[in-house]
């Protein structure tokens, strides 16, 4: 068995390209990646995840644990937890449903609309409250516990350490903060850093639903946000560029982004008509590698980095394992995380070819697919940290 992952792991490295490396970094340095879309190209998604660590979990469907749509995933402690339609909904290991945090409202221990939640080491919870200007923070159980007023309107933000939140505002900006990054003192009760002004310029358009700005690997935190090219590392004095991702010849140029636009539709239409790469986002970060998704005129293309090779992708072959399923990177899905050593995919009956649906149940031992009912959370290691292990 050790000589079969082994082979599979030098045809996973020969085919991308790559060396079996860990990346490395230090402050001084800065990680360079290339992203090049006329490089695109299609792979069998097998190349780079191990089929055979697959684990695919049924999610209950049942009124109060029923998933809209997915904006937010983690995966702790054996308890899968999503942010769904203004509520946060937790099942156990099996897919079980077993409770949910839906305290919409103005009131203490209320909130009025969120876009991020945040789980701590305590597993207490923690609901941004974008409209509300505050932190609601609720017991492992969803008991509301304390709330804390920051006077921005948050869209996404993680816990640097028990005193320290980063708050990610995009241009969202106030008389509180005209910064797109800034680090709340629960101690001092108000914000005590900030970071990338948010320009003037920038208030009519720069408004993308892109609210997945950190990445939490160990003890690392890193920062990224939209038609922006690096990925900063968060310490708790202030932020540290970390990768650059080399767009070259398709980087939007600053005097694009510097122009007037009446809206973020005016903007879109203005960058399709070149060839830019923008929107890189969601980024994720391993310890050996890098998976991202990003627009290049009207399309959605994929990228993987490891090691010092980047394969950008325009088509899977294989997809999510299933024998046949062929899917573009515009139609594909990207992972919702990264945690404990494994990618998260949601995945819905609909994405998957009627042809194919009996083959994908029987192979995962799974009931026949209901497009009616919840999602399935589909788990899985990459060849890389296999090899590893």
């Amino acid at each position: 068995m050790k000589t079969l992952h082994l082979l599979s792991f030098i045809l996973y490295c020969l085919v991308l390209g790559c060396s079996p490396q860990k990346n490395s970094n230090d402050k001084n340095t800065l990680y360079s990646i290339e992203l090049n879309p006329s490089k695109s190209k299609s792979i069998d998604w097998r190349q780079i995840f191990d089929t055979s660590s697959i684990e695919v979990i049924p999610l209950e469907t049942k009124e109060e644990s029923l998933l809209t749509w997915a904006e937010r995933f983690y995966a702790k402690d054996s308890m899968y937890t999503f942010l769904s339609d203004n509520r946060i909904i937790t099942f156990k290991k099996d897919g079980n449903f077993a409770f949910q945090i839906s305290s919409q409202g103005r009131g203490p221990g209320e909130y009025i609309v969120t876009e991020d939640f945040y789980i701590d080491d305590n597993q207490h919870f923690f609901v941004l409250d974008r409209n509300g200007h505050k932190i609601v923070e609720y017991s492992p159980g969803g008991r509301f516990i304390n709330e804390i007023y920051i006077g921005v309107f948050g869209s996404s933000f993680i816990k640097i350490n028990e005193d320290l939140w980063a708050i990610y505002i995009g241009s969202s900006s106030s008389e509180n903060s005209s910064f797109r990054l800034n680090y709340y003192s629960i101690k001092e009760n108000k914000i005590i850093k900030r970071f990338k002004e948010i320009k003037e310029n920038e208030l009519n358009w720069r408004h993308y639903q892109d609210n997945s700005n950190f990445v939490q690997l160990d003890k690392k935190i890193f920062f990224y946000y939209s038609l922006n090219y690096t990925i900063y590392e968060l310490t708790e004095n202030g932020i540290i560029p970390y990768y650059n991702l080399d767009c070259g010849k398709y980087q939007i140029p600053d005097q694009i982004l510097e122009k007037e636009y009446t809206s973020v539709v005016d903007f879109d239409k203005n960058i399709k008509n070149h060839e830019y790469i923008a929107r890189i986002m969601p980024i994720f970060i391993t310890n050996n590698e890098l998976y991202l998704g990003f627009q290049f005129e009207n399309n959605y293309l994929h990228a993987f980095h490891y090691g010092k090779t980047t394969t950008v992708i325009e088509k899977y072959y294989n997809f999510l394992g299933i024998t046949g399923f062929t899917i573009p990177t515009n139609e594909a899905i990207l992972p919702v995380n990264f945690q404990n050593g494994f990618f998260y995919y949601i995945v819905e009956s609909t994405l998957i070819p009627d042809h194919l649906k009996k083959t994908f149940s029987k192979q995962h031992n799974l009931p026949q697919l209901d497009e009616n009912a919840n999602p399935l959370l589909l788990k899985v290691k990459t060849k890389a940290h296999e090899n590893k292990e």
